[in-house]
């Protein structure tokens, strides 16, 4: 008897302390419900795993958790903060003890496919297992990107003034190129491979190869990326953004503050910007008096650490973004993809600064479509954050905004996420 929709069962895996990784698996999975499949949420922990049962689907915390300080190396080493080849905070024992907590959670849920997000221990449980795969990462991590040298070299990388001003960005494409398509994470992945290993599987040296699904959903669109769809690698699917659109009140000190007269900002950098670079704009944004501006802080810092609020500042921990977006006139952003996302929704033209390459990926994406500025993170200061906040406002940028915004609307991220991988366990695809 053929398998229907309806009888499909889905194990969803996320990495719990990354928001945007999370939140793309947790609205994927509410919309893999709403096809009528049977959806189960798994985690090795996470600071934002609470909010799977606030939306009424059941999981399970599975045994080791990752915890936050293993969490700030990764974001540490994906930053080119850490030393290249530092390996992940991660031992042969706890990846060993993870794939065995993944494989019982097969064999008790039986399900006919997993949807893998960033959760790394399941690119040595699902492929030993022998289950499908999806995956669902930023378009950086698609090879066709790296192949067409589309993949700036991260702004942490170049440590003084030749590599970050003599230096031509197309040869620093071609370096990245060649790095990123070769053995780049041999080192930081020596514990997951002796694990692969012992499972009977083939070693992984590069980013691209351990993320990458059996097929791998890209929560794009070509406009924002700038990879045309014909380019993609196969396997690899554009579905339309997604992003989580909070469902929480705004705040009604953001509403006064941006009742007064003046120019609205609205800033965050996500999960894994830097807390010093947050201190610094939040600094410069507050001494100009005609700056509304409201800070959405996440895990970064405690938002008294900002400076108490006042009639044009007020911070908090987090926000309903897309909403906050619609009242700002400029969004300041580190260029995560959820956070990109939820500009372009609200039609908000975007100053930048990237932590990582994909941060700097979508920020470039958005900027060659006329909606944003980019500023390397090497270059930030007052006087060129500033002037970045004068230009955004002229009005071709609002003007591109306001048309990537239709574009966006007009897409549908998790219907063509469930729909692509429905097809793919029913051999439609």
């Amino acid at each position: 008897m053929s398998k229907s929709i309806q009888n499909l069962k889905w194990a969803f895996f996320s990495y719990g302390h990354n928001l945007g990784d999370f939140t793309r698996a947790l609205e994927t999975a509410k919309g893999m419900a709403g096809t009528g499949a049977t959806v189960k949420f798994f985690n090795h922990g996470g600071v934002h795993t609470h909010r799977i049962s606030e939306a009424g689907i059941e999981s399970v915390n599975l045994q080791p958790e990752m915890s936050w300080e293993q969490h700030e190396i990764i974001m540490d080493i994906n930053r080119y903060k850490a030393p290249v080849g530092t390996p992940l905070p991660i031992s042969e024992e706890e990846w060993t003890q993870m794939v065995e907590a993944d494989l019982e959670a097969f064999a008790d849920f039986k399900p006919d496919g997993v949807y893998a997000g960033l959760s790394l221990s399941c690119m040595i449980s699902v492929p030993y297992a022998k289950l499908p795969m999806v995956t669902q990462v930023p378009t950086v991590n698609c090879p066709a990107f790296i192949q067409e040298e589309l993949y700036n070299m991260p702004n942490t990388m170049e440590k003084n003034v030749f590599m970050q001003y003599v230096l031509p960005g197309w040869i620093k494409r071609k370096i990245m190129k060649k790095v990123l398509l070769g053995d780049s994470a041999k080192a930081s992945l020596s514990s997951f491979n002796k694990v692969r290993k012992k499972f009977g599987l083939d070693p992984i040296y590069n980013i691209t190869t351990l993320v990458r699904g059996d097929i791998t959903l890209l929560p794009d669109m070509p406009e924002m990326s700038g990879l045309p769809a014909e380019k993609l690698t196969p396997g690899y699917y554009y579905t339309g953004p997604i992003f989580a659109m909070m469902d929480m009140p705004v705040p009604e000190e953001v509403k006064k503050v941006y009742q007064r007269p003046g120019i609205n900002i609205f800033c965050s950098l996500g999960s894994s910007g830097f807390p010093e670079t947050l201190k610094m704009i939040i600094k410069t944004l507050r001494s100009v008096p005609e700056l509304n501006v409201v800070c959405s802080t996440t895990t970064i810092l405690d938002p008294e650490e900002l400076g108490p609020p006042s009639d044009n500042f007020f911070a908090c921990r987090y926000l309903p973004a897309h909403l906050v977006n619609e009242m700002a006139d400029i969004a300041v952003t580190h260029g995560g993809q959820g956070t990109i996302q939820t500009a372009v929704w609200a039609g908000t033209p975007v100053v930048g600064i990237g932590f990582q390459a994909e941060q700097q990926a979508n920020i470039d994406g958005i900027a060659q479509a006329g909606m944003a500025i980019r500023i390397p993170i090497f270059a930030l200061n007052e006087r060129r954050l500033l002037k970045a906040l004068k230009k955004i406002q002229k009005p071709s940028y609002v003007e591109n905004a306001a048309r990537m915004k239709k574009l966006i609307r007009a897409t549908d991220g998790v219907g063509a996420s469930t729909e692509l991988m429905n097809q793919f366990l029913l051999g439609e695809l």
